[in-house]
């Protein structure tokens, strides 16, 4: 006996930065009214940064989407919430242990406090795992010095999802991902959770039914030179599925479907374009083989391995810059109280001495402090990213285990796992 039924799904990055994101509260109603046409089922929406917009969209969809979770986490909140239709039977979230550097304000990323939210939603006799998320931005796609954090946190939320969806009849996963189709952060996510991307799930794919959700030239907030390196746009934002074995998840429709500009304005909904798709779920008596791509697993999780080794050395590197920084700055701030002028110039020798304060003061913090914290996060991603790495070659009665350093293995199908506490030993030895 075979159950069927149809959920509509909504994901939109709605660029809601307090002060900074134009026509911000207009969107936001219209955001708001666009929820509440009773269209969707689930609404996963990323950069909500105020809960003021968060309690403007929740009044006006209390009929539609009647239940809802806004998930607050470090200075200025995640940014991230879920709408439902049905109830929300419980909810988590999961910040990730790096997220980008305290001292680049321009960025911002780091005062999100982001990470992950989880709701569960019983929803037509079946138990949803509802997931959102937004992932670091990739600010030069060349020199990308967030390209660790971001792996990291990839695989952070592949192993949440996998963990905390061991009972779930459907999984969802709605979000802005910062990463486009083929990246080592997109196939970390999608092979290590064993999810499925809605855009190449629709049936009949062609090329004229490719579609971007961000910088594209049709919307009005993109800048005219971003279309230089990227005519059509990108595609970072996703909704991602998969279920267990009794129940079947395909996609009927996926696409951009709101329009590019608000009723009577200039201007459209954000400076991304909502995901909208439609998925059919079949529940079924009988269990249907779920087939793994642990290939494609396996090396999405050793170039992970990679990039956080090398993310490691570099940090090693770092942190004895920040030692000469300090030393050279306390060094010149020592001379500098030998020094006395009684002009003008005592003013300029004060500001100096001010700045040299300040110069040790952030060395020290970033080579006592902020280094460790930054070690610690990526050191726990790549020993877990190991760990999994065994599991999948130990499943297929592999003696392979992961790489530290693939230049220093004499053969490359087969690595030594380096102890747990010969890892510590050897990065505190390093950062010492």
């Amino acid at each position: 006996m075979k159950m069927e039924t149809e959920v509509n799904v909504i994901s939109l990055n709605c660029w809601g930065i307090a002060g900074v994101s134009k026509h911000r509260v207009q969107r936001m109603q219209a955001i708001a009214t666009e929820l509440a046409t009773g269209k969707y089922d689930f609404a996963f929406l990323q950069e909500v940064w105020t809960t003021e917009d968060y309690e403007r969209i929740k009044s006006k969809t209390e009929e539609a989407l009647p239940y809802s979770h806004y998930f607050f986490s470090g200075v200025i909140g995640a940014g991230i919430c879920i709408f439902s239709r049905s109830p929300i039977t419980a909810a988590f979230f999961h910040q990730w242990a790096v997220n980008g550097y305290v001292h680049k304000i321009q960025h911002g990323d780091w005062f999100g406090g982001k990470g992950i939210g989880m709701a569960q939603v019983l929803h037509n006799g079946l138990q949803y795992n509802l997931y959102t998320t937004h992932l670091h931005a990739e600010y030069d796609r060349v020199n990308d010095e967030y390209l660790a954090h971001r792996v990291t946190q990839a695989f952070d939320t592949a192993q949440f999802i996998t963990l905390t969806s061991q009972d779930a009849d459907v999984v969802i996963v709605g979000g802005d991902l910062n990463t486009e189709p083929g990246d080592l952060t997109y196939r970390v996510i999608v092979h290590t959770a064993e999810l499925r991307d809605t855009y190449f799930e629709r049936p009949k794919l062609s090329d004229s039914d490719a579609f971007y959700t961000c910088e594209t030239p049709g919307n009005s907030y993109t800048a005219r030179s971003s279309l230089k390196s990227n005519p059509f746009g990108k595609r970072i934002d996703y909704i991602l599925y998969n279920s267990n074995e009794r129940v079947k998840v395909s996609t009927i429709t996926c696409g951009t479907p709101l329009p590019k500009k608000l009723p009577n304005c200039s201007y459209g909904y954000s400076d991304h374009e909502a995901i909208v798709a439609t998925l059919k779920i079949t529940k079924s008596s009988s269990i249907e083989a779920n087939l793994t791509r642990n290939s494609s697993k396996t090396e999405a999780l050793e170039e992970s391995i990679e990039i956080c080794s090398q993310a490691l050395k570099h940090l090693s590197a770092t942190k004895k810059i920040y030692y000469v920084l300090g030393t050279i700055s306390f060094l010149l701030l020592l001379l500098s109280a030998t020094v006395i002028f009684d002009n003008y110039l005592s003013y300029i020798l004060t500001f100096t001495r001010a700045i040299l304060l300040l110069l040790v003061v952030f060395s020290i913090f970033m080579s006592v402090i902020w280094n460790r914290m930054e070690v610690h996060g990526v050191l726990a991603g790549k020993l877990t990213m190991e760990i999994e790495l065994r599991r999948i070659n130990s499943s297929y009665g592999q003696n392979l285990k992961p790489a530290v350093d693939k230049k220093n293995c004499q053969n490359p199908t087969i690595i030594e796992t380096t102890p747990l506490s010969e890892v510590l030993l050897t990065s505190s030895t390093k950062q010492e």
